[in-house]
């Protein structure tokens, strides 16, 4: 049987092609199965800046990142200034409910800057094998 692993892939509520690349890596991975619990979609009656709004938007994140193994933090995302709000918010979830981050570089690059690396626990490349080897040596460590 294949191992499975459930993921949450940061997003601003709204598909990036980073988002979507990351997501297609992970499906043509036929050594295991992967689940993208990431979901950037929101009801828009629920406007963020209200507290209705911004309490129904935070347990609907929590709910995606509480049943992941990993979550992956798109650095051409966090890049782009209006979106790190939100993927500030999905770090300290994940960060509060003990979840491990890797940090994924921009599409066609392998570096990543110093000061994004280290919101991660580990930098790993656009293979599906990088972010297996990554996650299996941190439940070997655990």
């Amino acid at each position: 049987m294949k191992p499975l692993y459930n993921v949450f892939i940061t997003h601003a509520w709204r598909y990036h092609a980073d988002w979507t690349k990351a997501g297609e890596l992970l499906e043509a991975d036929r050594d295991v199965t992967w689940r993208n619990f990431s979901v950037p979609w929101y009801d828009p009656a629920f406007d963020p800046n209200t507290p209705l709004g911004k309490t129904h938007l935070h347990a609907w994140l929590e709910s995606q990142i509480q049943p992941v193994d990993v979550v992956l933090l798109l650095a051409g995302v966090y890049g782009v200034k209006s979106s790190r709000k939100w993927l500030d918010l999905e770090l300290e979830m994940a960060r509060g409910q003990g979840k491990p981050v890797f940090v994924l570089p921009p599409i066609g690059r392998e570096e990543v800057a110093p000061d994004v690396a280290a919101l991660g626990d580990a930098v790993v490349l656009w293979h599906a094998e990088s972010i297996r080897v990554a996650l299996d040596g941190r439940r070997k460590a655990a």
